[in-house]
């Protein structure tokens, strides 16, 4: 019996470890040019130019020298799908179906004329660190980042990519008991150059940077997630919910830092924050005076506070109006006014570096979400009723190109997590699905490059 426990426990150990060496056996070879996990970056030739990727001129976006802009989608599971595949014991040959479906949605997105997608190139949350500091999980991360880029490059699409930077705390979800805060927290990471977290973090960044900077299918980077959501909240002592949390000031070292050493190994591509926008409140948490909405003019001052001396070359924002045609703050004779796209463009030409919106959404409201209903009686609450969603990713669509925002990524196409098939309200379209909705999405790109004057 002991014999036959310790052969089981070294098949189920072992799994990935096989399901690694057959999907190296059926994966396209990598390019000479990219570097094998681990090697110096000194070792590595340079062989792309400004020209080859995305730039900055006039505070106007280009690819491959020509004027770019675009409304894509995230397709934000495509890289964990394929890592759990691994990790599972299952090769990313092409007769998974995992695999297919992946390449499913990059062929989809491909044909109806998309160029470029949003992905998190780490796994979800606690799981991000201990996938690159674990070494024998390390080669599984590499293997399944390799085969996103190659289904990315079968299918011509390129990625914005996730560095989840935020994530190399020593967090960790524990069953039964939840989150588990360790000795380094958000804020030590975030506001500590020298914290354990931050030296990993940059280790990380140094690798995984420095592998791929010849790869032309990586657009852009992006440095975290929603890192400004956190700043400022909690208690007095900037406590939430046993965690501790970093200032906005905080923020903007982060960002500034961060982008600085991608830019060490990568010097030519650009770099954004990875959203979120402001908490209404921003201003007043940061200066310790509660939630109170913030005026135009104040927050402006938080996106010059992150913005305005950083590395960051593009700022990113999250937008998901809603029921509501943007962010609701204080106007100047002290009524409620709104701060929506055309104002985050004026932020944005204020600070002299382009806006793109890394995430635009609607979130359906279930009929339970009675304070949205007795506001908009005419919201929808499944994508599923397409004729009631219709106007109101078309009315969202339409401020994005009339503001004139040159990038952005609908949240989000064709998700293959189980919890977000089984959901109502799920957020996630695509084209065997909600064909109306795709159809809106691809005119709407059409039409921002007709008025941006792209080819």
């Amino acid at each position: 019996m002991k014999n036959i426990i310790l052969l089981t426990l070294a098949a189920v150990l072992l799994a990935p470890l096989a399901a690694l060496r057959a999907t190296e056996k059926n994966s396209v070879a990598r390019p000479a040019n990219v570097l094998e996990a681990g090697e110096p970056a000194a070792r590595q030739k340079a062989v792309l130019t400004q020209k080859d990727v995305l730039s900055i001129r006039d505070r106007r976006l280009y690819l491959e020298s020509k004027p770019f802009a675009e409304i894509s989608f995230n397709k934000f599971d495509l890289f964990w799908q394929l890592y759990d595949q691994l990790t599972s014991g299952k090769p990313l040959t092409d007769d998974n179906p995992m695999v297919q479906a992946q390449a499913r949605a990059l062929r989809n997105l491909h044909e109806l004329g998309f160029q470029s997608i949003r992905i998190f190139g780490l796994p979800w949350g606690p799981s991000a660190r201990a996938a690159y500091e674990d070494l024998s999980k390390r080669e599984i991360l590499y293997a399944a980042i390799d085969k996103t880029l190659e289904l990315c490059d079968r299918h011509g699409i390129r990625l914005v990519w996730c560095l989840a930077a935020g994530e190399f705390t020593d967090t960790r979800l524990v069953p039964g008991k939840g989150w588990v805060f360790g000795d380094e927290q958000l804020r030590e990471l975030v506001a500590d150059r020298n914290s354990r977290g931050r030296r990993l973090l940059y280790r990380y960044l140094d690798e995984t940077v420095s592998r791929y900077r010849n790869r032309k299918t990586i657009m852009m980077w992006e440095i975290s997630n929603e890192l400004t959501l956190n700043a400022d909240i909690g208690d007095e002592h900037r406590v939430h919910e046993g965690q501790r949390m970093p200032t906005l000031k905080d923020v903007a070292g982060f960002y500034d830092d961060v982008a600085k050493r991608i830019k060490a190994s990568d010097p030519v591509r650009l770099v954004n924050n990875g959203g979120s926008g402001m908490r209404e409140h921003q201003w007043h948490l940061y200066q310790r005076q509660g939630w109170i909405l913030d005026t135009f003019a104040e927050q402006l001052e938080c996106y010059k506070l992150l913005f305005a001396n950083s590395a960051v070359d593009v700022i990113d924002i999250h937008f998901y109006p809603n029921n509501q045609p943007g962010q609701i703050i204080r106007g100047d004779n002290a009524k409620e006014t709104i701060l929506g796209c055309k104002g985050y463009m004026a932020i944005a030409g204020r600070i002299g570096k382009p806006l793109m919106i890394g995430e635009l959404g609607l979130a359906p409201a279930a009929k339970t979400d009675t304070k949205t209903w007795a506001a908009t009686t005419t919201y929808f609450e499944s994508y599923a009723n397409t004729a009631a969603a219709l106007p109101w990713v078309k009315r969202t669509l339409d401020n994005a190109i009339e503001a004139g925002v040159q990038l952005v990524y609908w949240w989000t196409y064709q998700s293959d997590r189980e919890q977000d098939q089984r959901d109502p309200q799920r957020f996630d379209l695509e084209l065997e699905r909600t064909p109306e909705l795709i159809k809106a999405i691809v005119e709407a790109n059409q039409r921002l490059k007709r008025r941006l004057a792209c080819p």
